[in-house]
């Protein structure tokens, strides 16, 4: 098996951790902990973003293409959704409590 991807403590210091590689293309990865932040990663190891959430990251899934990552954390009403194309972050409100 070979080493494909590392992370240090800084990027991921709490535990345990969430991940999710793009699906398709795999460029990317989003890695979740229990500090209120995703944070997307090349595949070189290079941080592209890093979004605060309002609490913690309960789930995270790329669609289908992989073009779009979408984040659903407690303490909110929005649906996170990173463009890997454009590296831009939009909300959702979902108006559900």
């Amino acid at each position: 098996m070979q080493r494909v991807f590392t992370l240090s403590e800084r990027d991921a210091p709490s535990s345990p951790v969430q991940f999710a590689w793009q699906k398709t293309v795999g460029n990317y990865i989003a890695v979740a902990g229990h500090n209120h932040t995703v944070k997307i990663f090349d595949r070189h190891g290079q941080k592209k973003n890093e979004i605060i959430l309002p609490g913690n990251c309960i789930a995270m899934d790329w669609d289908q293409d992989g073009d779009t990552l979408a984040i659903i954390a407690d303490k909110t009403i929005c649906i996170y959704l990173w463009d890997a194309n454009t590296n831009k972050i939009n909300l959702i409100d979902t108006s559900m409590r």
